[in-house]
């Protein structure tokens, strides 16, 4: 590994939400018996996460019904899931600055987005600008959304200790899948190509390793130690098997990486078996 609440109901105005058809796999995934509202979430997972310990925040958008879902939005340290925007950031600059991306850079965002390398990360931030990454975040519309850069890993100023929450990386991650003025649809292609094959170790949270092969894999987590609870965090999309839904996922947790990454998997599980069908 390379790593080092109020619940919120605003609106986020969306391109159109295109859902293509999908296959009938055979898993084993029962229709949940009721209307999936978001009571019923909230009840299902305040039962799990009451009985784990730490924090954990959640933020979800249904591109089959047009529906969101919000769960404890607090403000986390972002860790590598920042890795997203930096390279929405570079695209969009680059594309401004009328400059091709080189096999170099390619290369470094192969190794940023992949592994999430953090010594790649910190070249292709250098490249960028700290000022453009925090522009684009204003472009975005991440209000609650800080980004950091310029430390050392670890220090005040480091990236990974910029700070978001689970609303503003859910509309990060649905603008990359249904649309947005500040990116090109090849950009916006470009950006969820490379959060389609992250390495094995590394798929968990939003996306489970038991879900590949029956869902896509559009995946970027991050993780790290911090006073108050070990971070993990994940953002991601979920399509196939029914299922069509973007999700973000924050949390703090005392127990440490494995037992953070078990509590977010669990949340993650409950959030698919529910979502079998649409969110009302």
């Amino acid at each position: 590994m390379r790593e080092c609440g109020q619940v919120n109901r605003r609106q986020v105005v969306l391109g159109a939400l295109g859902v293509a058809a999908v296959p009938v796999l055979g898993v084993a995934s029962a229709p949940a018996a009721e209307a999936v509202t978001a009571s019923r979430l909230t009840s299902q997972l305040s039962a799990y996460l009451n009985a784990r310990g730490g924090t954990v925040g959640i933020a979800l958008w249904d591109n089959r019904s047009g529906k969101y879902y919000t769960y404890n939005n607090f403000q986390n340290e972002t860790l590598s899931t920042v890795k997203v925007l930096i390279l929405c950031a570079l695209l969009r600059v680059w594309r401004e600055q009328r400059r091709p991306i080189t096999e170099s850079q390619r290369y470094q965002i192969g190794r940023m987005m992949d592994y999430s390398d953090n010594a790649a990360t910190d070249s292709l931030l250098a490249q960028v600008g700290l000022a453009n990454v925090q522009r684009v975040a204003r472009l975005m519309g991440l209000t609650a959304t800080t980004v950091r850069g310029g430390g050392a890993a670890g220090t005040a100023t480091w990236w990974g200790y910029s700070t978001t929450t689970a609303w503003d990386w859910l509309k990060l991650e649905t603008y990359l899948v249904n649309g947005t003025p500040v990116l090109t649809p090849a950009e916006r292609t470009f950006v969820r190509s490379w959060m389609s094959h992250v390495t094995q170790s590394q798929i968990w949270g939003v996306v489970l390793p038991g879900y590949k092969g029956f869902v896509n894999l559009e995946l970027k987590n991050g993780w790290g130690p911090r006073t108050g609870g070990y971070r993990l965090n994940s953002i991601g999309h979920v399509k196939g098997f029914g299922r069509d839904y973007q999700m973000a996922m924050l949390s703090r947790a005392p127990g440490g990486f494995y037992y953070g990454r078990d509590t977010l998997n669990g949340a993650s599980g409950i959030i698919y078996r529910e979502l079998a069908t649409p969110l009302a």
